[in-house]
């Protein structure tokens, strides 16, 4: 659920047609021309979710594609294989120790997480304070959310070279998720088929689309 609800999160930002665009204020040019002018995004990543007491609870790797509009994958294979596919309808995830995929609606699963708050660009200054802060040694967006329901606390993003280089998610509950993105290529073209699951044979099915 940790890492569900970090990855909705940071994959809202992603799918957004132009994340802060409408916004009057320059604080956050830098990182406004940057998910202005992207339509696709594939990176390596790594992914570090720490407990309340700074514990280490997840650390995992494995890569990603974004494509606009509303298409992403999001395959983890260290520790343990699962992988996320959404094609702007329904959203797959797959859990290859348990041999098990689940189907959701994908509108449905992005808005019972975090991400429904950057889905609309346009509610990004009505929900969130956008600041540039020296984090860590260096200069990174913080993004904090003006009411206190929304399930986190805040975000940082920090761009190297004008392209995304790390985010840190910290919740309502104290803990804290990492990411760092390597070997970042943009505004690639991606086929359908990236975006949609194939399901071995023999996987347990679950699939919340079908009407009953």
């Amino acid at each position: 659920m940790v890492l569900r609800k970090a990855l909705f999160f940071m994959l809202a930002l992603f799918l957004s047609a132009s994340v802060a665009a409408e916004t009057e204020s320059e604080t956050g040019n830098e990182l406004r021309y940057f998910f202005s002018n992207m339509q696709s995004f594939k990176a390596d990543f790594t992914q570090q979710v720490f407990g309340p007491r700074q514990e280490l609870l997840q650390d995992s790797s494995g890569h990603v594609i974004v494509q606009r509009p509303g298409k992403f994958r999001w395959d983890y294979d260290k520790p343990f294989q699962q992988h996320i596919a959404a094609d702007g309808e329904k959203l797959w995830l797959f859990d290859v120790d348990l041999e098990q995929v689940s189907i959701k609606h994908q509108s449905a699963t992005m808005a019972n997480s975090p991400a429904s708050l950057l889905s609309d660009a346009s509610q990004l200054d009505k929900q969130f304070d956008v600041l540039k802060v020296l984090h860590q040694g260096r200069d990174w967006f913080e993004l904090i959310p003006k009411q206190s329901d929304s399930g986190f606390e805040t975000l940082f993003i920090f761009l190297k070279e004008g392209l995304l280089s790390q985010m840190e998610l910290k919740d309502s509950f104290g803990q804290f998720t990492r990411l760092r993105f390597e070997n970042v290529q943009l505004n690639k073209h991606f086929s359908a088929e990236t975006f949609r699951l194939k399901i071995p044979e023999g996987v347990d099915v679950i699939d919340e689309t079908v009407a009953q």
